[in-house]
């Protein structure tokens, strides 16, 4: 088979899986529907939910460690902040009762829930308040920028709390809503790593790295308890292996299943549920503009006219992703939709090149080892190859070696994985992030949405700052992931839509 004859065959593959869905009713956004015995049966307050996963947590200190994997499997379950995200992506109270904003937009006056205590015994209070924001420009992960207008937090009393800014910011609700509100007992953040203590529904029982974490109810909850005495997390490195479980009973549910190949027959068997909906995630090619040859914005430009994106989307997702043309995802309100500025186009690409004055251009491409980022890469190196390219591939284990290697210390010409956390084009702004993009008038822009009084400026400005980083082709935006969740009738309530801030799994239940 011929490589064309073979991407075509996937996106079959990708076009009769979608069609599966549809005749058994699970498209995006659905729900699970009960079978007629799971429908009266009694939810089971000592079962134990078993999640199947794919990438892990290195540890369990997601202030000074990356990868989405760790705050996926803890907010909402361990930590809570201040706000939340409700189910439609609008902030809501959490810890919090609400909140007043000043006319100035400088000082945020935070009513605090009260008789809320850590899962250590330590109470919740103002002073606890304090010393996790202030914390927050300590932390040497997940993005502490997007809180750098934060200055302090004043004590009022033990209910009160005003958090102060140094210049105006619209989008400190939107960021205390994700892990930076997340609160820590001040008596236990030395051992963050390795125990996570909170206010959440759940504590953490162990952590095995890379194969369990196993969750056990908080039987002091402040609010509602959770629905199942214990969840598992199972981590799984290889899609087939987290299907394998599913189907013999290893596992209850799959969230953000991977096996894109196996959906069509999971959907059609009554033994399973197969849902969809929308995530954060934008899966992106990143060029390191430290290295003087991406640095320069056509060489960018050829390596996006080289790639086939459908033939991306084909082989990573069976065709069963949204093919994205920028750092935005359809779900923020600042999402360009246009056509494709970089279409693929070989010939396109080599005559940039030659623009540029590049020949015989090699570079290393770090891959992590996920089974979509795997697959990518052969799609992208063979394209780079048929127009001059060479890109050597190096594996990296992931998160570990990656987040290490790639993210921390960029060493990387080329790389591409999925960033989950919502509104993460901002990271475009920090010319010190991995990919070394740097433009003033991103920044500029990002800092006046920032400093918007009204939605319509924040949506303007955020505009701007986008398609300016698609004018400078600061990556190659392949796709946004669906959140395939498959399960067995018996699991209820599991989130449809991916927030990008965890996955609540509190009101989860097992029945039968």
């Amino acid at each position: 088979m011929s490589t064309r004859r073979g991407r075509h065959a996937f996106a079959a593959l990708g076009l009769l899986v979608a069609t599966a869905l549809a005749v058994t009713g699970c498209t995006a956004g659905a729900s699970p529907k009960p079978t007629a015995s799971s429908s009266t049966a009694a939810a089971r307050t000592d079962a134990t939910l078993r999640l199947g996963l794919a990438a892990s947590p290195a540890n369990l200190d997601f202030t000074t460690t990356g990868g989405a994997a760790i705050f996926q499997a803890l907010m909402g379950n361990v930590y809570e902040g201040l706000l939340r995200l409700d189910q439609g992506g609008k902030v809501a109270p959490l810890l919090a009762t609400g909140y007043t904003v000043s006319r100035d937009g400088l000082t945020y006056d935070f009513t605090l829930r009260e008789g809320v205590k850590f899962s250590d015994g330590s109470p919740f209070d103002a002073a606890a308040v304090k010393f996790s924001l202030e914390r927050v420009k300590t932390w040497k992960a997940n993005t502490p920028g997007n809180l750098a207008a934060l200055d302090h937090v004043e004590v009022v009393s033990p209910t009160e709390v005003k958090v102060v800014l140094s210049t105006p910011d619209a989008t400190v609700p939107f960021w205390l809503a994700g892990p930076l509100g997340a609160m820590f007992s001040p008596t236990a953040v030395g051992s963050l790593a390795t125990k996570a203590v909170g206010t959440g529904p759940f504590t953490v029982a162990s952590y095995q790295t890379g194969v369990k974490l196993v969750l056990t109810r908080n039987d002091a909850y402040w609010g509602a308890k959770a629905l199942v005495k214990q969840v598992d997390l199972d981590y799984f490195a290889d899609a087939s292996a987290a299907a394998n479980a599913m189907r013999s009973g290893g596992v209850d549910a799959l969230y953000q299943s991977e096996a894109y190949d196996q959906l069509a027959s999971f959907a059609n068997d009554p033994r399973f549920v197969v849902t969809t909906g929308s995530t954060q995630g934008v899966v992106v090619l990143s060029m390191n503009e430290a290295n003087p040859a991406l640095a320069d914005v056509r060489v960018r430009q050829a390596i996006s006219h080289a790639i086939d994106k459908k033939a991306v989307v084909a082989a990573a997702t069976g065709g069963f992703a949204t093919e994205l043309n920028g750092p935005a995802v359809p779900t923020d309100p600042y999402y360009v939709r246009s056509d494709e500025p970089y279409p693929y186009d070989p010939s396109q690409a080599k005559q940039l090149l030659a623009d540029a004055g590049v020949t015989g251009l090699n570079l290393t491409f770090t891959v992590p080892n996920r089974p979509y980022a795997q697959a990518i890469s052969q799609v992208v190196q063979q394209d780079l190859a048929a127009v001059g390219i060479t890109a050597t591939l190096q594996t990296q284990e992931f998160p570990a070696v990656w987040v290490d290697k790639t993210l921390t210390q960029h060493q990387f010409d080329l790389t591409v994985v999925n960033h989950v956390e919502p509104r993460n084009v901002t990271n475009y702004g920090n010319p010190s992030y991995y990919w070394s993009y740097s433009n003033p008038v991103v920044e500029k822009d990002f800092a006046a949405a920032k400093a918007a009084t009204d939605e319509d400026a924040y949506i303007t400005h955020m505009t701007d700052a986008v398609q300016a980083i698609i004018k400078d082709a600061a990556g190659v935006w392949l796709y946004n992931p669906p959140n395939v969740v498959v399960s067995t009738p018996a699991v209820h309530g599991m989130p449809t839509d991916d927030l990008g801030v965890g996955i609540g799994l509190a009101g989860v239940s097992v029945t039968g």
